[in-house]
């Protein structure tokens, strides 16, 4: 049975360009996203497999590629203006020069590149719970725009949160409340007083909500967890058996008369 494809498309032009991409043959279309990174890993999870929780990178790092591929009229139009603007000032001004006028086209050129660089690269971070697995994407060391896949069967035993080491970005955490993500499945190791995660993966700039509810998952708490109590009366003591009652001697009666 063919499993459907749960995830909302995409509408406009890169809605279109995804539809004729699926109605490629699926070992065709498998064998070059696997170079890169599959947009849906949901058609390929095993049998009776749900997806519980997709972590991705936080907005920031695709942000010109949405503004490229979400506005991409509206920056389309913009540029047109700024080149006929250009036109009418460079024939005003008798200083008439044709190739000035591509300079913004030569930007919307620059900012597409950036944005298909960036959305590639936004694409190969993710970390995708199911009931039966963890699959973890990350870039491949050493190789441009390649992934690799980590399949773990169990949980992992430390979750961490710290700031980037870019300054840049640690801008941005400290704005959106975003950090790194710490994994490992080894304990702490403690360093001249200070702890750190050993042999840990690292997602870089993950959203706060997305941390919260991967720490949901793994650390699930037995029955539900303790119960909170709150006293808002009396409270009766009462005792498991019944008391054991001390003799009193008679000189001691006879003391206290």
């Amino acid at each position: 049975m063919r499993r459907q494809n749960r995830r909302v498309e995409g509408t406009g032009f890169i809605g279109l360009v995804g539809a004729y991409w699926r109605r490629l043959p699926e070992h065709l279309r498998w064998n070059i996203e696997d170079t890169f990174q599959p947009e849906n890993l949901e058609e390929r999870l095993l049998p009776n497999e749900e997806p519980q929780l997709e972590i991705r990178l936080a907005w920031y790092r695709d942000i010109v590629g949405r503004l490229i591929f979400d506005h991409f009229r509206e920056i389309f139009g913009v540029t047109l203006v700024l080149v006929v603007i250009l036109l009418i000032v460079m024939v005003v001004t008798a200083a008439f020069t044709w190739y000035y006028a591509l300079i913004p086209f030569a930007l919307l050129l620059v900012l597409a590149g950036y944005a298909v660089k960036e959305r590639i690269e936004y694409n190969q971070w993710r970390l995708l719970k199911t009931n039966a697995r963890l699959i973890i994407s990350i870039p491949q060391p050493g190789s441009l725009f390649l992934v690799d896949n980590i399949e773990l069967k169990g949980l992992p035993q430390v979750v961490d949160t710290n700031w980037s080491k870019n300054p840049v970005w640690r801008l941005f955490q400290f704005v959106t409340g975003a950090r790194d993500l710490y994994l490992s499945l080894a304990a702490y190791r403690f360093v001249e007083g200070t702890a750190r995660v050993g042999d840990a993966l690292i997602i870089p700039d993950v959203m706060p909500d997305q941390v919260f509810a991967l720490k949901r998952l793994i650390f699930t708490i037995p029955g539900g967890g303790p119960q909170k109590v709150s006293i808002t009366g009396a409270v009766d003591v009462v005792f498991p058996s019944p008391q054991k009652v001390i003799p009193v001697p008679e000189e001691a009666n006879e003391e206290g008369n």
